[in-house]
């Protein structure tokens, strides 16, 4: 009796799995021809469990599942990729001048700031939150049309100065919409960061978006996306807004229309900006058209460090700094007309890794009224023509989804029509976890 071997090295729990079907093998009375093609696909299949028995994992699936199955970093349902993302930001705050960082985002603003400094008091309070936390969620459809179709919606629950919510118990906060839109053949619909701001330029600072001039404003728009020599280039016609904080002056007939030509390489990014608003009042019945333009880049220097530059200028208004400042001459408007204010804004960062878990950010920003204005008018306008921003931190980040920091702040706030200034300081620490 001639008794046939496997010429592969089986292990024993593969082994087990092959008893039941040994017999069948070593007595079926094929041609030599169909036994040595079957014994071949044997040795494949028999190579494969032993690969993945060796490392404990079982083999992947030969044909996708149509319902669900992983696909890069989200879960596939049918055609559509759904990924779950966010992070939990605990913050602590301690500010002068008596500001203990209240229940409300508002309080994180220029002009609050200035008006603890204005206020004088020597003493400093504290505060802990973690409304900054947020959650998003990202789909991904193939071949809609022939193009992927991609969404996102991003929550936190950074809520406003009149929203539920204090410390006294619960620290309860509603959730509140930061992003949400569609984007299908280079084409955007629905809200996010405004065209007219770089957030590759932006600081990486601990109060993030608290710089005393940079461009940060989110809101519904339209945009289109298109190559570009050594970029691309961006059109949109974004929610046309003027007024001053929660107080809007009038709805816009027209839509505020922004462009913004980026250039990437190994050089860095670099970026142009422009944009063009109608300010209208109706009980004034004027309506000017005016604009702003902004540069701004991002360089790489020595490893892994970088600069971050940003400069704006123009009838800004609400666009910058977190409306620190109206789009209009506020005591102008009272009188009857609308005169846009100019302002201008720069921003300076530098990024440096002492070690690859190890960083540190210096950001300067400085802002200031182009127009000259006499007195700072009662109620009309905030008390500051000019603000300066210093922010200095130390992050340590062990994984990419962790980043522990503590940072130091310092503003400076120039009176209207006067040499004297007052001084605003705060110190964060802050623990971000990703997810």
């Amino acid at each position: 009796m001639t008794t046939t071997r496997l010429p592969v090295a089986v292990s024993r729990p593969a082994a087990w799995t092959l008893i039941p079907v040994l017999p069948a093998l070593l007595l079926g009375a094929q041609p030599a021809s169909a036994q040595d093609s079957e014994l071949q696909e044997l040795r494949e299949r028999i190579e494969l469990l032993e690969s993945h028995l060796g490392t404990g994992t079982a083999p992947e699936a030969q044909v996708e599942n149509d319902y669900l199955l992983k696909d890069g970093r989200g879960i596939r349902i049918g055609d559509t990729t759904v990924t779950i993302g966010g992070f939990i930001k605990a913050d602590v705050l301690a500010g002068s001048n008596g500001n203990g960082w209240k229940n409300a985002y508002s309080v994180g603003l220029a002009r609050t700031f200035a008006a603890a400094a204005r206020d004088g008091e020597s003493d400093w309070k504290t505060g802990f939150s973690a409304r900054e936390s947020r959650i998003s969620i990202g789909t991904k459809t193939s071949d809609v049309a022939g193009h992927d179709l991609k969404t996102y919606v991003e929550m936190d629950f950074n809520q406003g100065a009149n929203a539920d919510g204090n410390e006294v118990v619960s620290n309860s906060y509603a959730p509140r919409l930061r992003q949400a839109y569609g984007a299908w053949n280079n084409w955007l619909f629905g809200q996010t960061y405004t065209t007219f701001t770089d957030l590759a330029a932006l600081p990486e600072i601990l109060d993030q978006g608290k710089q005393a001039a940079f461009v940060y404003v989110r809101q519904p728009m339209i945009r289109y996306t298109m190559a570009a020599p050594g970029g691309k280039l961006m059109l949109a016609l974004e929610n046309p807004e003027d007024g001053f904080g929660s107080e809007s002056y009038d709805d816009q007939s027209y839509p505020d229309l922004v462009a913004r030509y980026q250039i990437r390489n190994e050089l860095g990014m670099y970026s142009v900006a422009g944009i063009v608003r109608n300010i209208e009042d109706d009980a004034a019945d004027e309506t000017v058209t005016t604009g702003a333009f902004s540069l701004s880049a991002r360089i790489p220097t020595v490893g892994r460090d970088d600069v971050r530059l940003q400069y704006n200028y123009g009838d800004l208004g609400r666009y910058m700094a977190l409306f620190s400042y109206p789009d209009v001459d506020r005591a102008a408007l009272a009188a009857g007309d609308v005169e846009p204010l100019k302002t201008f804004g720069a921003t300076a960062a530098y990024r440096h890794f002492w070690s690859p878990n190890w960083r540190s950010s210096l950001s300067v920003s400085h802002t200031e009224i182009v127009d000259e204005l006499t007195a700072p008018p009662a109620g009309t306008l905030s008390y500051f023509d000019a603000s300066t921003s210093v922010h200095v931190n130390l992050l340590w980040s062990p994984h990419k989804k962790l980043t522990l920091g503590v940072e130091y702040a310092h503003w400076n706030f120039a009176e209207i029509a006067s040499d004297s200034s007052e001084q605003y300081e705060q110190v964060m620490a802050s623990a971000k976890l990703a997810f």
